[in-house]
């Protein structure tokens, strides 16, 4: 992986051209703020990816209920909220449920999420979904960790979203029970299971303290590949920014992937284009090639550390 991210090199530096890139400060780094209490978090291991591995399961449900397991492991308390399902095929259930770990007390909230479920194959079996989102799950776990013994200003609340594969259900009803005006900011995880370059969006336009600014100052402090994009996917964080909450959703994709991504959201391409462009993360979700194997500790650790800084910053500021 590493030998075609350098080989890629000049794709990412087009695609920051056009997305905006988070370059380093002078040396390397920039003056830390509260998110220095982040700096020395620990690289993830192959651990990491058999914690993932666990997640692997012939339904949905039974993927949630060994979630409820690994932070029973941790000794993390949690609230299981339920909602009701929409009987959609994919998953025709009639009850999904947002896992809910909390931290701190304070208000406004902030909130960082990633999502449970997995997408049905045409087979009719689940598919594995480790880069979607299997990856995030455990990036979620671990931030979790680290945040554990930190004082913070403000409450956290880590959110495993469920049906969100069937058109952010989960997050949809989660954020119907919110005062948006109590909520600072969400941070939405999905699809880190690979690659050197973080992307994200919405990219930043100012330095506002917004939850993408704070994200662009974590990239720099630790001098790594982050570019914006104006718009992501879909994912939960839809649900959040709809009701008027700030948002930034992240990935880790290889460079080259950046660059073909940018084009085939928002370039102007023919239809005989798109699929010849289409970025190797959407050839992958929702298949059967979206197993562990794909996994790259490098790549979950640059999640990690990304996530924790900014929800460190978003928790300390007054």
């Amino acid at each position: 992986m590493e030998s075609r991210a350098r080989g890629a090199w000049g794709w990412l530096v087009l695609a920051a051209t056009l997305c905006g890139y988070a370059a380093p400060a002078e040396g390397g780094q920039s003056q830390p703020l509260s998110a220095s209490a982040g700096s020395a978090l620990p690289a993830l291991t192959e651990a990491a990816v058999e914690e993932a591995r666990r997640l692997v399961q012939p339904t949905n449900d039974r993927r949630v209920d060994v979630l409820l397991d690994m932070l029973e492991q941790r000794g993390f308390p949690y609230a299981v909220e339920t909602f009701p399902g929409i009987g959609a095929e994919d998953d025709p259930r009639p009850e999904g449920r947002n896992v809910v770990v909390t931290l701190g007390e304070g208000t406004p909230e902030v909130i960082v999420g990633a999502h449970i479920d997995s997408r049905r194959l045409p087979s009719g079996e689940l598919s594995d979904a480790m880069v979607d989102d299997g990856a995030g799950v455990v990036v979620l776990l671990h931030v979790a960790d680290a945040l554990r013994d930190v004082p913070l200003r403000r409450r956290v609340r880590i959110v495993f979203f469920d049906m969100e594969e069937i058109g952010l259900v989960g997050s949809r009803a989660f954020v119907a029970s919110l005062d948006p005006a109590e909520v600072a900011a969400m941070v939405n995880v999905d699809v880190v299971g690979y690659g050197d370059t973080l992307l994200y969006g919405p990219q930043a336009t100012s330095p506002d303290r917004s939850p993408a600014h704070l994200l662009q100052l974590a990239c720099a402090r630790r001098g790594m590949p982050c570019v914006g994009m104006r718009g992501m996917p879909p994912g939960d964080d839809r649900s959040f920014l709809q009701a008027g909450i700030p948002t930034v959703s992240l990935a880790v994709v290889t460079a080259e992937e950046v660059h073909r991504l940018w084009l085939f959201l928002h370039g102007d391409l023919p239809d005989e284009l798109r699929g010849p462009l289409a970025p190797e993360a959407l050839r992958i979700i929702h298949t059967e090639r979206d197993t562990a194997e794909l996994l790259e500790p490098a790549a979950m650790t640059r999640a990690f550390h990304t996530v924790t800084d900014v929800v460190l910053d978003l928790a300390a500021a007054p």
